[in-house]
């Protein structure tokens, strides 16, 4: 018991440190913009679903969507132990089984909690 304590306690450590270097490697990318993307991230992929939410987020191509995009694929793809060199969206197209989706889905959101956290922190409005 213990012992899963401890690792959800280091998961959690580990999400919000990635978290917290993506927003700040981010700084100066539309700040504004950014934190808005980020506060509505996690309402975006509960109505939308992750698949199309990354894929409206890759089609901008405005450097506050790429940044919050790329920061939740790698992180993603580290931890359901995609080959790093693959885009993420691809693999949610042509590989992902339903329960792997369901469980992207439900550590993107529990990432972006902590990447919404540090924008409101961080950024600028």
């Amino acid at each position: 018991m213990a012992e899963t304590i401890s690792k959800q306690r280091l998961l959690e450590q580990e999400r919000a440190k990635h978290a917290y270097d993506e927003v700040v490697k981010a700084k100066g990318k539309k700040d504004k913009e950014l934190k808005s993307l980020a506060r509505s991230a996690p309402a975006s992929i509960q109505s939308n679903g992750l698949g199309q939410t990354l894929a409206f987020w890759k089609a901008k191509k405005e450097e506050h969507h790429l940044a919050l995009y790329h920061a939740l694929s790698g992180w993603l793809k580290k931890q359901l132990h995609i080959d790093e060199n693959r885009d993420l969206l691809e693999w949610i197209a042509t590989t992902a089984d339903s329960l792997q989706y369901r469980q992207a889905t439900a550590e993107a959101l529990a990432y972006l909690n902590w990447y919404k956290r540090f924008a409101e922190a961080e950024l600028k409005e």
